[in-house]
């Protein structure tokens, strides 16, 4: 570490979250990096978020936060906080998430120790909260947390096709609290991540399915390598409301056809950042078709991407090639299955 280290910046968006957003920003302040930013963005809550926030930035100076009366939806809320941001470095805290005390100084240290890296990652535990309780500025989660490792892999430095391969394949996180990233690097790929033209329907900027990925590709494959480490330093937290959880309950394939579509325009638009990418695009061509065909017949309708063999190639993908389904898989097997492609 330098004797002068830079600055980073926390990004904390938030909405209605009384309920976890103490623990989230004091999460952040008990980091052991010491030149720190911590930028809250609340829009619209009603909840008592905002005197959580105004009590935290009262006793911490590195702590801002700008307020709006109107609802943007998620993705331009995290926009406004990377524009905010003055860090060399940042990260999104999302409201319900934590940092342990060493998230920012292992990936920054990392990252000045690689100038050429535009991202670097770790590991996590996940958490599902328990029902909780409603609607104050004094509520607070009730019941026994569940909290176990998110993902299992040894720290290894990878190349940036297997990262983006190894996100969709379960090897790697999502989320973009596991990631710090430098700033710069952040903001000039955001915008390409916002809404995606897509034959359905659906509004990115409402249900944010996939723009974090497709964005965490993006940042990676410019990288070349990244460096991910295997300890966890996040936690990654759901309630029973959460987003995520409602959307496996409620709309679940709407969920991952979203999810890989957005994949897909990524790595397309990414095509000449790695010669294999060809093999990558194969790849989540494949499972948009399996994706898109199950979600259209929920839905009583044609399938505007129904090819047998692409479903084919995307089942045996998932069973063999995805941790989900094969728990071997992993960093070395993916950069095997990539070279093996590569090579024909």
């Amino acid at each position: 570490m330098t004797s002068s280290p830079p600055l980073v910046s926390l990004l904390i968006p938030t909405y209605n979250s009384a309920l976890t957003i103490a623990e989230a920003i004091e999460s952040c302040r008990n980091q052991t990096w010491p030149n720190l930013e911590i930028i809250i963005y609340d829009e619209m809550s009603k909840d008592g978020t905002r005197k959580i926030i105004q009590a935290a930035a009262a006793a911490d100076k590195r702590i801002r936060y700008i307020f709006s009366d109107t609802n943007s939806g998620p993705v331009k809320a995290w926009r406004v906080l990377l524009h905010e941001a003055k860090g060399k470095y940042f990260t999104w805290v999302w409201a319900d998430d934590l940092v342990l005390p060493k998230f920012v100084e292992t990936l920054a240290s990392i990252l000045e120790e690689n100038p050429s890296q535009v991202i670097a990652g770790a590991n996590a535990y996940t958490e599902m909260l328990p029902e909780t309780t409603a609607g104050s500025a004094s509520a607070v989660v009730t019941g026994e947390k569940s909290r176990g490792l998110l993902h299992h892999f040894d720290t290894v430095q990878v190349k940036g096709d297997v990262l983006a391969l190894g996100i969709l394949a379960a090897v790697f996180p999502v989320s973009q609290l596991c990631y710090l990233v430098r700033t710069e690097a952040g903001k000039d790929v955001f915008d390409h991540y916002m809404q995606f033209e897509n034959p359905y329907g659906f509004d990115f900027l409402k249900r944010a399915y996939g723009n974090d990925v497709s964005y965490a590709s993006e940042l990676g494959l410019r990288s070349g390598e990244v460096m991910m480490i295997g300890e966890p330093l996040s936690v990654c937290r759901a309630s029973p409301a959460s987003m995520t959880v409602n959307a496996h309950r409620n709309h679940r394939w709407q969920y991952w056809l979203q999810y890989v579509w957005a994949i897909r325009f990524a790595w397309r638009r990414c095509r000449d950042l790695s010669p294999r990418m060809d093999s990558l695009i194969r790849v989540v061509d494949d499972r948009v078709s399996l994706c898109e065909t199950v979600y259209a017949l929920k839905n009583k309708k044609m399938p505007k991407e129904f090819c047998p063999i692409k479903i084919a190639r995307a089942i045996w993908f998932i069973k063999f090639e995805d941790r989900r389904m094969n728990p071997k898989v992993g960093a070395a097997s993916l950069e095997a299955w990539l070279a093996k492609k590569a090579s024909k």
